[in-house]
């Protein structure tokens, strides 16, 4: 049952002019118009309204003030009721009490009887442990064989004498080569002629260079950025400068020359 006390916020004893100052504040505070598309607002609009319109007309509020107490002395009754079943333990609660208790005791007794018996079977000594395991083990029945003694006689061995024969060696006969009438012609080969490439040894100084976030540096054929990348030359990696220019430095890596960007060369 809803208090409409409570929802004005006013006392059970406040009179009409009280209840008409509570509405007169609580319906421009939460009036639908100030406070559009919110559920919130709307519900505590009615609310508001409902407790006016009854508690503003004096028979009505006569009739909700009956009603109200009614309810209140109910409402204090059945806490009361809940409140001596919570006191007072069923007839089940008890029973299951007890069956605990018993149990519980016969487990005392239990451990109590065989608690010795057990310990001791768990520290048994390894001894008692070593000697059941030799128990365990089959038998197996042994025969002894009896050794029947002879008299070895040693014979004399007779060595004769081998008189060592001597191979006398036959001289190899030696084949005189005849000279070839038709004499075997060598063809001549002529060395074919290498090609030099020069290397320029105008070299100003070695360094390092240094690359960007990826860490490899684009060696280029020319001194422009569309020109074809020769090598690509790691981050950290020494370097012969041979040239300076504005933009680019020209470099040895690996017997490759090539371009690469002045910033990535580090000065001396």
């Amino acid at each position: 049952m809803k208090d409409f006390y409570y929802i004005l916020g006013t006392d059970t004893n406040c009179s009409s002019i009280e209840i008409k100052e509570a509405y007169r504040k609580l319906s421009k505070k939460f009036h639908p118009d100030l406070n559009q598309n919110d559920k919130y607002f709307e519900s505590r609009f009615r609310e508001i309204q409902e407790a006016y319109e009854v508690l503003n007309d004096p028979f009505k509020r006569r009739q909700y003030d009956s009603a109200l107490n009614k309810f209140k002395k109910g409402q204090t009754l059945n806490n009361k009721a809940d409140n001596t079943f919570k006191a007072r333990p069923s007839a089940i609660t008890k029973t299951r009490r007890g069956i605990d208790i018993a149990f519980t005791l016969i487990l005392i007794a239990i451990t109590c009887i065989f608690g010795d018996y057990v310990i001791k079977a768990i520290n048994a000594p390894e001894k008692s442990k070593h000697q059941a395991a030799i128990a365990a083990i089959p038998l197996v029945p042994t025969f002894k064989v009896k050794h029947h003694k002879k008299k070895h006689f040693i014979k004399p061995q007779v060595i004769a004498a081998v008189p060592k024969v001597i191979k006398l060696i036959k001289p190899v006969k030696v084949d005189t080569v005849k000279p070839n009438p038709h004499p075997i012609q060598i063809a001549r080969v002529e060395p074919k002629p290498v090609k030099i490439i020069a290397v320029s040894n105008n070299l100003l100084y070695t360094t390092m260079v240094k690359a960007n976030v990826t860490g490899i540096i684009n060696m280029r054929e020319q001194d422009n950025l569309s020109s074809e990348v020769v090598q690509q030359i790691p981050n950290y990696s020494q370097v012969e400068v041979l040239d300076r220019g504005d933009r680019y430095y020209k470099v040895r890596y690996n017997n490759a020359i090539g371009y690469v960007p002045k910033w990535v060369v580090q000065t001396k």
